[in-house]
Order: structure tokens, then C-alpha cells, then sequence
């Protein structure tokens, strides 16, 4: 996670062209692994991810520094999510469906320190994150986006409470039983090392495509800038 400088947040509050890109260019893949992460469907994550930098630039002014600048952010992203599966009479559940009981006690709630234990014990931390990038996908949607904080954006707990408005020990347990569930998923998936070895001598594949960011003239246009 990239967290931009107060001096870079002050220009573009100021509508600086130059310190507007930078902020686009330092966010825009969290914001679509964020919006991928909801709405699973790289065209809808994309277009998504393009209506939050719209927001992003018209609701700028009133960002006052109380929170980080990628909290503040983030939070918005998951609410146009939120805002659009409800447009589609869908929900984001950010707690268990009822029947699933959530643990309370203190042990049970306190979820790892080091984010990449367990899932990944015999694989190396590029393989692992692929792997991991592809597992969250077949995890519930509280998991999912969870985990997707977690993991990939490298999020606090307390930042990632904030931005999915969700108690403290709901995100750690939520990051502890997900993390069970991802270990789960990556087992069946593991290869033995013999393929795995095979795997690291092909060329690189091509990764996710970026999200179709419209040009940021454009997009400042529609912001009214």
C-alpha cells in the first residue's frame, strides 16, 4: 500500500494537474484489486474503479488529514461497491450469515501478526501471492474482502475496521477463520516441486490487466475540474 505525502495531497486538493496524476497512477491497482475483489468482474472493477477517482477528485477538498489519506480513499471504494451491488439487489456482507457464530473470546480473536504464515509455508512469496490472489476469489464475500486488505493492500487492523465500518475483533477473527479457509484452498492447488521448479523456468505470464483508467484529462472534465 502506498500512502502519498501531505505535500502531495495538498497540491492536489489545490487541483494541481501533475500532483492529481501521481495520486491516480500511486492507487489506481489497489483501488482495482479492491473493486475486483466486490464485484469479481474485471470490466465492472474497471468501470468502478473509474467512478472512484471521479468521486476521488470532486470529495478531495474535504478530506482534513483526521484519518490516512489510503483509509479515507479505500472507504469510498468499498462504498461505490457496496452502492452498486445494491443497485443490483445484491449485498456485501461484511459479518458471518447468520448460523455461522462469530468467536468472542480474546485467543480466538486475535488473528496473526505476520500476515504471510500458514497459507504459504512451503511456497516462495511470489508464488504464494498469485496463489493467494486466486484463492481469495473462491472465499465468501466477508472473507474475500477482508483478506484482500490484509493481504494485498497490507492494511492494519484498525485501518481496515474503519474502512469496512466493522468492530476490531470482527476483522481479526474474520482475518483468522479466512485465513483457515485460504490455507485450505491453497493446499488443493499446491504443486510438487518438480512442477514447481518447471513453473520458474517458463516465462513470466501475463499478470491481471491494469484497469481501463479513462484519461485523467478526461476524467478531470468530468470531475468539474
Amino acid at each position: 500500500m502506498a500512502e502519498p505525502s501531505r505535500e502531495l495531497i495538498a497540491y492536489a486538493q489545490q487541483g494541481d494537474p501533475q500532483a492529481l496524476t501521481q495520486l491516480v497512477m500511486s492507487q489506481q491497482h489497489y483501488v482495482y484489486s479492491i473493486a475486483m475483489s466486490v464485484l469479481k468482474n474485471p470490466e465492472d472493477a474497471a468501470d468502478l474503479s473509474q467512478e472512484a477517482f471521479i468521486r476521488l477528485f470532486r470529495a478531495l477538498p474535504q478530506y482534513n488529514g483526521e484519518s490516512r489519506f489510503t483509509t479515507w480513499l479505500y472507504r469510498l471504494v468499498v462504498n461505490l461497491c457496496r452502492d452498486e451491488l445494491r443497485r443490483r439487489g445484491r449485498q456485501v456482507q461484511v459479518a458471518p450469515p447468520s448460523g455461522e457464530e462469530e468467536e468472542t473470546d480474546q485467543v480466538s480473536s486475535v488473528a496473526d501478526e505476520d500476515r504471510w504464515t500458514d497459507p504459504e509455508q512451503s511456497l516462495d512469496a511470489r508464488e504464494l501471492r498469485d496463489q493467494v490472489r486466486q484463492a481469495l476469489g473462491q472465499l465468501e464475500e466477508h472473507y474475500r474482502l477482508v483478506l484482500t486488505l490484509y493481504y494485498l493492500e497490507d492494511m492494519k487492523y484498525t485501518d481496515i475496521a474503519e474502512i469496512l465500518d466493522i468492530p476490531l475483533n470482527t476483522v481479526k477473527s474474520h482475518i483468522r477463520r479466512g485465513k483457515e479457509r485460504l490455507a485450505m484452498i491453497l493446499e488443493t492447488q499446491e504443486q510438487p516441486p518438480a512442477a514447481r521448479e518447471v513453473a520458474r523456468t517458463q516465462p513470466p505470464q501475463p499478470k491481471n490487466q491494469a484497469p481501463r483508467i479513462a484519461p485523467l484529462n478526461l476524467m478531470f472534465r468530468m470531475a468539474g475540474r
